[in-house]
């Protein structure tokens, strides 16, 4: 995941995704964010999802959103600790904001996180050692459910991707 992140792998002759969650609402639904990362030296932003619970992809166990030319990266949630769990997506809105690609997501429980870039690019990965199902998070403690994750230094393979325009 780290070099898609670095330089970018998309190629037309991949297939395109399912579902655009580039373009098209809510295509992330059940979906779960399980990490982000900013790069403030190359404004680049990048969002790892579980898609095992995905409503909307059939291929492929995790995702990867890298958004290029960075200029907004924005995050909310509640202050108070929780106990662990997953953020899952419970809404997803892909727009243009003039020349900007923009995106939106309304997590439970209670969470949002916004990016506005000059692009992004949405990959579909099979990440590898992953079981049929993500882990239970209220029977694990954190470090056997990051074991059984996807993870910026998973080997994976590339099945689909999109790019904004």
């Amino acid at each position: 995941m780290n070099d898609l992140v670095q330089g970018g792998l998309y190629s037309a002759v991949l297939d395109s995704t399912e579902l655009d969650p580039l373009r098209e609402e809510d295509a992330l639904q059940e979906a779960q964010l399980l990490d982000s990362r900013v790069c403030y030296l190359t404004s680049t932003a990048a969002v790892i999802f579980e898609l095992r619970t995905s409503l909307h992809f059939y291929v492929g166990n995790s995702a990867l959103l890298v958004v290029r030319g960075l200029r907004s990266f924005d995050w909310n949630s509640p202050t108070r600790l929780t106990p662990l769990a997953a953020l899952t997506v419970m809404s997803s809105i892909p727009g243009q904001l003039g020349e900007s690609f923009h995106v939106k997501f309304g997590l439970f429980p209670e969470a949002h996180l916004s990016l506005v870039g000059d692009l992004a690019e949405f990959y579909v990965l099979e990440s590898e050692g992953l079981g049929e199902a993500p882990p239970d998070y209220s029977s694990l403690d954190l470090r056997q459910v990051q074991d059984n994750l996807p993870s910026w230094s998973s080997a994976c393979s590339l099945l689909q991707a999109s790019i904004s325009r």
